[in-house]
C-alpha cells in the first residue's frame, strides 16, 4: 500500500512543530504539557492499550477519525517520558498526516495490524520518521533548548564529543522531561554533538 507521503525535511517538520507550539501552547514553559494539549486543545482521547507494544511493536496509535490516541499501558503508566513522546508523536501523524490517516481506516488493533501488514515499508518509515520528528521537536523546541544549553554552561557547543556533554545531556532530559536518547538526537540535529552518522 502506497501512502503518497509528502517528503518533508528535519527543517520543515521543525517550522510545522514551531507553528504548532506557537497557536496551541505559546507560553513555551517547560516541560511542554503535552497531554494537556492533546485532550484541552486538540480535543484527542487517550485510552491505555494492553499488550498494543508486545502484539503489535507499536507504543500507541492514532485512529482514523482523528479523535483517539491509543496507547500500551505499561509504556502510560511507568514511563513518563516514552509516553509523552508517544503521544507528541501521534499528535505529529495528526498535523502531518491526517488527510492520509482519515483514510486508511484505523479505528482499533485489528485494524491497525492490517494496515502495518500491507503498507509500503519505504512510506512506513517516512511516516514513522516524520512524526518522530515532529515530536522531537515539539518536546524540545530549539528557541528553549538553546536558553537552557546558555543557563547551564554559558555557551552553545559546537560539534562536541558526547563524552564531553554528558552532564549536560543528562540535565537537559530532566528539564524537558524526555529520554536522553531523544535529547541525543536533538543536539546532534542541531549541530551541538557530533552525530554518529
Amino acid at each position: 500500500m502506497k501512502l503518497n507521503l509528502p517528503r518533508l525535511t528535519y527543517q520543515q517538520i521543525g517550522n510545522i512543530a514551531d507553528q504548532f507550539l506557537t497557536l496551541n501552547y505559546p507560553q513555551l514553559k517547560l516541560p511542554i504539557p503535552i497531554e494537556q494539549i492533546a485532550e484541552s486543545k486538540l480535543n484527542l482521547k487517550i485510552y491505555e492499550e494492553f499488550n498494543l507494544k508486545k502484539d503489535f511493536d507499536v507504543e500507541s496509535f492514532l485512529t482514523s477519525d482523528l479523535s483517539t490516541i491509543f496507547i500500551d499501558f505499561d509504556i502510560y503508566n511507568k514511563f513518563e517520558n516514552r509516553a509523552r513522546c508517544s503521544i507528541a508523536h501521534e499528535i505529529g501523524h495528526l498535523i502531518l498526516h491526517g488527510k492520509i490517516l482519515s483514510k486508511l481506516q484505523i479505528s482499533s488493533t485489528v485494524k491497525l495490524g492490517d494496515f502495518l501488514n500491507n503498507v509500503d515499508e519505504d512510506e512506513y518509515g517516512w511516516l514513522e520518521y516524520q512524526a518522530y520528528s515532529f515530536a522531537n521537536q515539539v518536546l524540545v523546541p530549539k528557541k528553549l533548548l538553546f536558553s537552557e544549553i546558555k543557563r547551564l554552561v554559558g555557551n552553545i557547543p559546537n560539534q562536541a564529543s558526547l563524552e564531553s556533554i554528558l552532564l549536560l545531556l543528562e540535565d537537559l532530559s530532566e528539564v524537558f522531561h524526555v529520554s536522553t536518547g531523544l535529547m541525543l538526537r536533538r543536539l546532534q540535529k542541531e549541530e551541538i554533538v557530533k552525530s554518529n552518522s
